[in-house]
C-alpha cells in the first residue's frame, strides 16, 4: 500500500483514516472490538434497569476508546514514535481488562436464569461429588490460608505476566501473550453471559464455614468489592494462569522463562485448586477453563506466526510498534 511519507503528510481525511486503519487492522485489533460490539450489543437487549444504564454506559465507554484509539494508532492519524505505540497498547489492552468490572451491571441487568444446578449434576457424572464438597475434609485454617494466599495472588500473577509484557517486551513472544490473553479474557466474559451461576458457595450448603485467616479475608474482601458474582464458567482463575503457563514454558529458552516457568507452573496448579477448595467454581468451570487456556494458547501461536511478517514490512503496520526503540519516521 503506497501513500505520501507520514513526514510530509499536512492534511488527513477521514475516508483515509478509515482506509489506512482497515488496512493495518490486526487480528488482535478485530478481537477486541467485536467483544466490546457484543457486550454493549447484549446489554442493549436486556430488559431496562438501573444495572442494564450503567453497564451500557460503561461498555460504551470502553468500545469508544477502544475505537478512538485503533484510529489513531492504525489509521496514522499519530506518526510512528512513542506517543502513537503508547496510545495503542493503552487503548487497545486495558478497555478489555476493565470490561470485567462492567460484568458487575451487565450480568445482574441479564436478569439470568442460574444454571448451578445442572453445573453441580455434570460434577457428580464425572467424579460422583463436586470438588467444593469433598475439599471440606481438609478444611482447616493452615490449608485454607495456602490455598487463599494462591487464590488472592491471582491478581499479582495478572500484573507480573501482563504489564512488564505490554510495555518492554516485542516480537513473537509478545504477539503470542498478548493474542492468548485477549482470547481468554474475550470468550471468557461472552461465557459468564452466557451460562450464568454463583458457584458452590452460594448454590449449595456445606457442613461448615471455610476457616481462613488473613489472607482468606483478603479473598472475600476482594470478590465481594470488586467481583462480578455470576462469573464462574468458565473458570478465569483457571484459564489464566494456565495459558501463562503455557506461555512461560513455550519460551523457557529466553529469560526470564527459563528459571520463572516452574513458578508460573507451580502458582497455576495451587489457583487451580483454589477456585475449587474455597469453593468459588465446579469442577467443569475448571475444566473449561483449562480448555479455553489451550485453545488461546495454540491459536496466539498460529496468529503471531501468522503476523510475524508485518514487523519487517514496510507495507503494513507492526501489530506492536516498539515503545522504547527509535521508529522510522517514513514508511513507503
Amino acid at each position: 500500500m503506497h501513500r505520501p511519507p507520514t513526514a510530509t503528510r499536512t492534511t488527513i481525511s477521514p475516508a483515509t483514516v478509515l482506509a489506512t486503519t482497515m488496512a493495518n487492522l490486526s487480528i488482535h485489533d478485530r478481537i477486541a472490538l467485536a467483544f466490546h460490539v457484543f457486550m454493549l450489543g447484549r446489554v442493549m437487549i436486556a430488559p431496562q434497569s438501573a444495572d442494564a444504564d450503567i453497564a451500557f454506559r460503561f461498555g460504551l465507554g470502553l468500545l469508544l476508546v477502544s475505537v478512538v484509539s485503533v484510529l489513531l494508532a492504525r489509521g496514522e492519524v499519530l506518526r510512528p514514535g512513542k506517543t502513537r505505540s503508547l496510545v495503542y497498547r493503552v487503548g487497545i489492552f486495558f478497555p478489555v481488562v476493565l470490561s470485567y468490572f462492567q460484568l458487575r451491571y451487565l450480568l445482574p441487568a441479564l436478569q439470568p436464569v442460574l444454571v448451578d444446578g445442572a453445573l453441580r449434576e455434570l460434577d457428580e457424572a464425572l467424579l460422583g461429588i463436586t470438588p467444593a464438597l469433598w475439599f471440606n475434609r481438609f478444611n482447616t485454617p493452615v490449608v485454607v490460608e495456602w490455598v487463599a494466599f494462591f487464590y488472592y495472588s491471582y491478581f499479582y500473577l495478572m500484573a507480573a505476566m501482563l504489564l512488564p509484557a505490554l510495555f518492554l517486551d516485542r516480537g513473537q513472544r509478545l504477539r503470542e501473550l498478548m493474542v492468548g490473553a485477549v482470547c481468554v479474557a474475550t470468550i471468557g466474559h461472552v461465557g459468564y453471559t452466557l451460562v450464568p451461576g454463583v458457584g458452590p458457595h452460594a448454590a449449595m450448603e456445606f457442613p461448615e464455614p471455610i476457616h481462613g485467616g488473613f489472607f482468606w479475608q483478603q479473598v472475600l474482601l476482594t470478590v465481594e468489592s470488586a467481583g462480578a458474582q455470576m462469573d464462574i464458567f468458565p473458570s478465569l482463575h483457571t484459564a489464566y494462569p494456565t495459558l501463562y503457563a503455557l506461555h512461560a514454558f513455550g519460551w523457557r529458552h529466553t529469560r526470564p522463562f527459563r528459571w520463572a516457568w516452574p513458578i508460573v507452573a507451580f502458582f497455576a496448579l495451587n489457583m487451580i485448586v483454589a477456585t475449587m477448595f474455597l469453593r468459588w467454581h465446579w469442577f467443569v468451570d475448571v475444566l473449561a477453563g483449562l480448555a479455553l487456556a489451550i485453545f488461546a494458547r495454540t491459536f496466539a501461536v498460529y496468529v503471531a506466526r501468522r503476523e510475524a511478517w508485518r514487523d519487517e514490512s514496510r507495507e503494513r503496520q507492526p501489530v506492536w510498534e516498539p515503545l522504547l526503540e527509535k521508529q522510522p519516521t517514513e514508511r513507503s
